[in-house]
């Protein structure tokens, strides 16, 4: 709205030029003289209908009718008609003819009017009806200061026009004395009341502009045919759009990748949602705000959106999300824990000290305790893995592990694990066996312990739910850039829903063949710890034909 102050100031001073040129036409002598000072008033007289449809244009927030069309048409015909006053000695277009009379109190200036007079009085009355009827139809309906303001400001202008179409139907002082110019300074007087009292330009222009871009949130406003009217500098860090390329956008155009925007901008009521749009800082999210411009009858006039970029509160609620989760995980851990340690260790245990007390008392013989120590054995071992196993899914868990990565010999540790579980096969009737498909040892690079631990798990697994006549294959096949591991059994199989879950990562324990416990932490474990040294653990299985688990293992 400053500018349409600037542009109010623009067509008062060449209201002031017009009536400073007439006042020394009137003063001169010599028909060169006046003709010299008219061609000064007509600085003023040409230009300000131009400049005049130009601040109600601005001031009533028509901007979208501003471009170079539009200032062709408004000041086309002001450049002629300035031009053909300078080159009328030359046509008489303007003025047929022009001399003095010298029949009055001081020599005046007489004219013949000419054809392009009429376009030029024409232009210019069609000027002050113009912008007065956009000033009426804009504030008609608006609070009664700013009706009071355009009141006076519509009077200040009708009046010097009145005088003017006095002197033109040919009623003026001493026969060719026009009163127009000294009609202005009633202008003045009314310009000055509306300053003094009811602060013309101040309230709204310069409050709405410091408002409007202090406001932190982007705002876009547009008018009933959707198309943007106004907007602050906040929303130029919203959308990725130059601010000369926003006045007179369309919503459809500013938009057209958001239809869900669209269609709750044009619902026309007050409303918000929250959506991702590209901005300076690339995506982003925003809330958006539609709030719809009633005028005092509640005719719809617009619409305000506000955009305020809630990309960082976004992030705060992701992370407090993701510490929620995260506890809960824990306290789930600990729940698992407790009912492991409760449960899994507390039953062997107790039953071995038991199996010590009775022994002690004389309760079981010497034959006897021989004869159930296997099963104690047994019992051990999976007590065994199952410690080893709790205390590694335990660190893992509490982020308390570090990688070590180093270059080993995949080949010796798979000995290694033959020789544990040799007597456990030999019992069950399992085969287990190796299948190498390269030449030379077989090295790779990764924490040897947490692999150590991951085909234990697998070949434990593998044996828990195989059984008499079974196999067991540990396949190794070695890539140029790394080396394939699949553990192969010809067992049992996984039930689909429980093959499901164990690709979610989510914990299941199933009886094995004999009946063997488990507590679900194993495979959890072992795809934890074969993901922290750069693999994938892909598991494949059919009900009753058995299962596969393999991966990768980079070589350094």
């Amino acid at each position: 709205m400053k500018d349409a102050v600037r542009w109010f100031a623009v067509t008062m001073l060449l209201v002031a030029i017009w009536a400073l040129g007439y006042g020394l036409e009137l003063m001169s002598e010599t028909l060169e003289a006046m003709l010299f000072w008219v061609k000064i008033e007509y600085v003023g007289i040409a230009l300000a209908p131009g400049t005049w449809i130009w601040f109600c244009l601005k001031y009533t927030g028509l901007e979208k009718w501003l471009n170079f069309k539009t200032a062709l048409v408004v000041f086309a015909i002001p450049i002629i008609t300035f031009l053909i006053i300078l080159t009328n000695e030359f046509h008489h277009l303007h003025y047929k003819e022009v001399s003095v009379y010298d029949l009055g109190p001081f020599p005046l200036l007489e004219i013949s009017i000419g054809p392009w007079y009429l376009v030029h009085t024409t232009f210019f009355y069609l000027s002050l009806l113009f912008g007065n009827i956009l000033l009426l139809i804009k504030f008609k309906n608006a609070d009664s200061i700013y009706r009071k303001q355009i009141n006076l400001l519509i009077f200040a202008g009708v009046v010097p026009w009145f005088f003017n179409v006095i002197y033109l139907l040919g009623y003026r002082p001493f026969e060719h004395i026009d009163l127009t110019p000294y009609a202005f300074l009633f202008t003045y007087i009314f310009i000055g009341i509306a300053l003094l009292r009811f602060e013309l330009f101040n309230i709204k222009p310069i409050a709405r502009d410091k408002v409007f871009e202090l406001i932190t949130k982007g705002i876009l406003v547009f008018d009933p045919n959707e198309k943007v009217i106004d907007y602050n500098h906040a929303i130029l860090k919203a959308l990725k759009k130059p601010k000369d390329k926003l006045i007179g956008k369309s919503m459809g155009e500013l938009f057209e990748n958001k239809p869900e925007l669209i269609a709750v901008i044009q619902k026309r009521e007050i409303c918000a949602l929250e959506l991702e749009l590209d901005s300076d800082t690339n995506k982003s999210e925003f809330r958006i705000e539609c709030v719809p411009i009633l005028d005092k009858k509640d005719i719809f006039s617009g619409m305000m959106v506000l955009f305020e970029n809630i990309s960082a509160e976004k992030k705060t609620q992701r992370q407090l999300q993701y510490q929620a989760d995260e506890l809960i995980k824990t306290n789930s851990l600990k729940d698992k824990l407790f009912t492991i340690i409760s449960h899994d260790l507390k039953g062997p245990i107790l039953g071995v000290r038991e199996l010590i007390r009775l022994t002690n008392e004389g309760v079981i013989g010497k034959d006897e305790f021989f004869k159930i120590l296997p099963e104690v054995n047994k019992n051990m071992d999976s007590v065994s893995i199952l410690l080893e196993n709790l205390l590694a899914w335990t660190s893992s868990q509490l982020k308390g592990e570090v990688v070590e990565k180093q270059e080993f010999n995949l080949e010796e540790l798979l000995q290694e694990q033959f020789k544990l579980f040799d007597k456990t096969v030999n019992e069950k009737g399992i085969f287990l066996k190796k299948v190498k498909y390269s030449q030379g040892d077989i090295v790779v690079f990764a924490d040897k312990n947490m692999i150590d631990l991951a085909i234990r798990n697998l070949i434990s697994n593998a044996i828990k739910f195989s059984g008499l006549g079974d196999t067991i294959s540990v396949i190794l096949k070695e890539k140029p850039e790394s080396v394939y591991i699949r553990i192969k059994d010809t067992g049992s199989g996984i039930p689909p829903e429980n093959l499901d879950k164990l690709r979610r990562k989510e914990s299941i324990s199933t009886l094995g063949k004999n009946k063997e416990s488990g507590t679900g932490l194993g495979l959890l474990l072992v795809q934890d710890y074969i993901e922290k040294n750069g693999g994938h653990l892909y598991i494949q299985s059919t009900l009753n034909e058995g299962s596969e688990f393999s991966f990768y293992l980079p070589k350094k």
